[in-house]
């Protein structure tokens, strides 16, 4: 075990130098030096000299060579390079703050000129320090680099070759009979289960973790199944990723005594066209993997052709069972159907415990058994656990053995801590270090991705060479990191409970959770329990995230200085073990947490005020504080760097807190505001918020009034995305500065929300309609790729031009209390729209073939007319107007006595009919 986890080490942290970290730092870099900030002493050449030390050092670094030192003194190399990158890291971050505080300092105010001064003499002095510790760092650098030029790499964990004969019989196979009863449906019968399948040649995929047990249900069907065909053949397809490599495995398995000798591609194609044909084939391929690093994806999808010539050969009803830890291998595959595995029951776990142990389903010690029975649940599920304590049982002779293998299971599950690294170790490194990150979350932690992937983005973990075609931002290339993680079996989909809260959450399980804490135990630590756990824990200089309870924190002020504490990047603040006591933080002890980048005190519900001494953690990129938050301090908006900005409970709209400071606006790095949307309305000066993400609500108000947004500010705020909700349109007043939002340039807002004010309660019937509104929502044309249109209130009498054909991603539109709006606008022509709400138009009195415009209603399925009590008709329609339209409810429409455009509908339709001038009325 100790092997184990000194390569996992190891792996993580070159995984962390393959991190985006130096090639941002190098662009930092050059952005000092080029700003007009005036640079002392040569600062300008200083730092373009830190720029090419920078890049020498990448070069230097050559992750496919280090990637698994073993030896102690250069792993020492690696931790302080890794600490010299983040020196270099926190300099550049004080001379982006001095820059951002000379732009925004008069010329006039003598002291802050004074102070700014005093600054730069002492950041001059910080980069010559720097600068001589580069050195060293090349230095540092240049001996790893020599190191390993000296050896190749190894790679500790070998794979054993499987095949399909088990050493279990249908009697010993515990676990699994529905999984294990779907796939020999699938291998021998149809859907329908009423006879042998003789057409279709299918592609099944046995997907789960390590040590689920895959290989073994694949073995069990494999037997049973083998005789139905032809031609059996069962094939390990670990380390084969190429087309080449899998059909030489085939041909081995296939034509067994001939050897494959120098056959190209080409000659295996023809000698396996010529075994297959007229046959009914069962291929097995057990263990395939996604070989990131072996291959490129593009040789990883050329290795289907190679299936893709067994389905095209072998007879009609032949199939293929894969194996594989990632759900990614099925797709690239092409898998016809999966069966996931995620674990057996306890009482099955016992029985495969047992039978591993002395061949009986139970224990003849009655006290071994009953220690199984209350032990195996912390074997959670797994075959290969079972099996591997069943082993360890079958060594020992007394009982007091036997029983104490249950007071500490974890150190008796080698094999299956292998297993589990052996996925960690073949993941690309920067899915790496995003998952290591996650062992300072305690145990079945309910993750929520987007929480996860935005502390991921403040720690600097996205590629920037992946946004280098300028099409996926920053949180969709993070986001593919964490599915990246789910294809790979590493989180599993929490089953939803119910409640309320309906948002997805993910879950590690326990063993592999284990494997990571242990792999990233030098860089990553978790503290829990009562104060006392301080004590018991050490704290290695190497690690820079921590996770403790806020009960610990005071002890371990006291056992740490503020040299280790200071360098720590993340503190994550988790709940007592006692949830009846509120949690809280000292505000002194923040300010020892200098160098943090993510500062989670979601957890801290006892914290009411965040404390001023908050300013000193001026690299904090991402802040999450817990519902009880009434009050933020105005040093808060000295966190020049932050990104994200969470208040725990929005979800739940228990959220507490009154007003942000005045001048939020300052923070122009701000990427997520996760608070309530109200609050947000109140920022003012948001459009200095450029790279502000979403959702938002946006106050508009008219240029004399101090609180609220002038629509003008949405202008340079192209980043926003998902929802942007837009309230007071009437107080816009012009069509040329409803422009001046620039709104169809906001190509990643999906859902948009215009809404005007209340009307005055004199013009609501018979007052005209207002022309100065129909030019606002003329001026407010949104880009062509929103999915979702909410129009509220609206005073005036036509629908914009652009509500058309122009809007072709639009599935859903709502039109609420548009009273004055004479008719329907014209969709027809709007190719994704599904679904068509409408409340509340008082002046529209028909419903006729214009709605259609030149086009049919493609997709539409619902239609809902509510409250429009001069609506008189639904009239003719052009034939198959609506032919995916299945439901259409009408309610509070008085005066409606017809409905005959419903009688051409191309299938059945469900519709509700109340409170109208129609009664019983049936169609056709």
């Amino acid at each position: 075990m100790v092997l184990v986890t000194e390569v996992a080490v190891a792996v993580s942290v070159m995984g962390w130098f393959l991190s985006p970290h130096i090639t941002e730092l190098m662009k930092v870099a050059r952005d000092c030096a080029t700003t007009n900030y005036m640079l002392y002493w040569g600062g300008k050449k200083k730092l373009e000299k830190l720029v090419e030390d920078l890049e020498d050092i990448k070069r230097l670094l050559d992750p496919a060579s280090t990637a698994f030192v073993k030896n102690q003194a250069k792993l020492e190399q690696l931790w302080r390079l890794k600490d010299d990158i983040h020196d270099i890291e926190e300099i550049l971050d004080s001379f982006q703050v001095e820059i951002r505080n000379a732009e925004a300092t008069s010329s006039s105010n003598l002291s802050k000129k004074k102070k700014i001064y005093d600054n730069k003499v002492m950041l001059m002095g910080k980069l010559v320090k720097v600068l001589k510790s580069v050195g060293e760092t090349r230095k540092r650098a240049r001996d790893l680099q020599r190191g390993a030029q000296q050896g190749a790499p190894c790679s500790i964990l070998a794979r054993r070759e499987t095949g399909p004969n088990s050493v279990r019989d249908q009697k010993s196979f515990f676990g699994y009979q529905k999984e294990y009863a779907q796939l020999i449906s699938l291998l021998q019968k149809q859907p329908d289960g009423n006879k042998v399948d003789i057409k279709v040649k299918l592609v099944i995929a046995i997907v789960g973790h390590a040590g689920m047990g895959k290989t073994e249900l694949a073995r069990q069907a494999f037997r049973t199944a083998e005789d139905k065909f032809d031609l059996g053949t069962w094939v390990h397809a670990y380390g084969k990723n190429t087309e080449f490599e899998l059909l030489k495995e085939i041909w081995k398995s296939v034509a067994g005594h001939k050897p494959v000798g120098e056959m190209n591609v080409a000659c295996l194609q023809r000698e396996l066209r010529e075994l297959l044909a007229s046959k009914r084939c069962l291929l097995v391929l057990d263990d395939v993997w996604n070989h990131e690093l072996a291959a490129d994806e593009a040789e990883r999808k050329h290795a289907w052709q190679a299936l893709d010539l067994f389905t095209r050969c072998a007879q009609d009803g032949s199939r293929i069972v894969m194996t594989t830890r990632a759900k990614i291998c099925s797709a690239t595959f092409k898998a016809d159907a999966s069966i996931i595995l995620d674990g057996i029951k306890d009482k099955e776990m016992t029985f495969l415990l047992n039978h591993t142990a002395n061949g009986t389903t139970e224990n003849s010690d009655h006290g071994v058994q009953e220690r199984i029975e209350k032990q195996v649940s912390k074997l959670k599920g797994s075959p290969l656990a079972a099996v591997e304590i069943g082993q360890d049982l079958e060594q020992k002779t007394t009982s007091k053995e036997k029983c104490d293998i249950f007071d500490d299971i974890q150190s008796h599950l080698g094999t299956v801590y292998q297993q589990h690294l052996f996925t960690y170790q073949h993941l690309q490194p920067h899915l790496q270090r995003c998952f290591q990150f996650c062992s300072i979350f305690p145990y079945n932690w309910r993750f929520e991705p987007d929480k996860l992937c935005k502390m991921w983005m403040a720690l600097g973990f996205v590629e920037e060479m992946t946004l280098s075609t300028g099409v996926s931002s920053m949180e969709d290339v993070t986001r593919g990191y964490f599915d990246d993680l789910v294809n790979r079996s590493l989180f599993q989909l929490e089953q939803s409970k119910g409640g309320g809260d309906k948002q997805a959450r993910y879950v590690i399980h326990e063993q592999i959770h284990w494997m990571i804490r242990l792999a990233s135990k030098k860089n990553c630590i978790s503290i829990s329990g009562d104060s006392t756990s301080v004590a018991k824990t050490s704290i290695p200089e190497t690690v820079r995230h921590l996770s403790v309870a806020s009960n610990c924190l005071d002890e371990l002020r006291k056992k740490y200085p503020s040299s280790v504490l200071n360098k720590m990047r993340t503190l994550l603040v988790l709940k007592n073990d006692d949830d009846s006591k509120s949690s809280t933080v000292d505000k002194g002890i923040l300010k020892l947490f200098k160098g943090v980048r993510v500062l989670d005190l979601t957890a801290a519900t006892g914290l009411t005020h965040l404390p001023g001494t908050i300013h000193n953690l001026k690299h904090v990129r991402y802040l999450g504080l817990p519902s009880t938050m009434r009050n933020l301090c105005d040093e808060v908006t000295e966190l020049f760097f932050l990104q994200t900005f969470s208040l725990d409970g929005k979800k739940q709209n228990t959220c507490r807190l009154q007003k942000f400071p005045k001048h939020m606006n300052k923070l122009v790095n701000m990427r997520h505001l996760d608070i309530d949307m109200e609050c947000i309305a109140n920022i003012n000066g948001i459009g200095r918020m450029a790279k502000l993400q979403g959702p938002i609500e946006f106050k508009a108000i008219r240029s004399s009034e101090k609180e609220g947004h002038a629509v003008s500010e949405l202008a340079g705020m192209d980043s926003l995305r998902g929802t942007l909700s837009i309230k007071g349109l009437d107080d816009v007043p012009s069509k040329e500065e409803a422009m001046k939002a620039r709104l169809e340039q906001k190509s990643a807002v999906k859902v948009l929300k215009l809404e005007w004010g209340p009307p005055d309660p004199r013009r609501v019937n018979g007052g005209p309609a207002d022309s100065d509104a129909v030019a606002v929502l003329e001026g407010l044309q949104p880009h062509r790729d929103v999915h979702e249109l909410r129009i509220t209130r609206y005073p005036g009498a036509t629908s914009p031009s652009w509500l058309g054909v122009n809007m072709e991603k639009l599935t859903s539109l709502y039109l609420r209390n548009c009273r004055k709006l004479n008719a329907l606008p014209v969709l027809g022509e709007l190719p994704c729209l599904e679904l068509l709400d409408v409340k509340e138009l008082s002046c529209v009195e028909t419903i006729d073939s214009d709605f259609c415009g030149a086009g049919t209603f493609l997709k539409l399925k619902k239609v809902v007319l509510d409250d429009m009590p001069g609506l008189l008709s639904w009239g003719d329609m052009p034939k198959l107007a609506f032919p995916e339209l299945t439901e259409v409810s009408i309610v509070d429409c008085p005066r409606l006595s017809s409905l005959s455009g419903l009688e051409l509908c191309a299938g059945p339709l469900s519709l509700r009919v109340k409170g109208t001038g129609i009664s019983n009325y049936k169609f056709h």
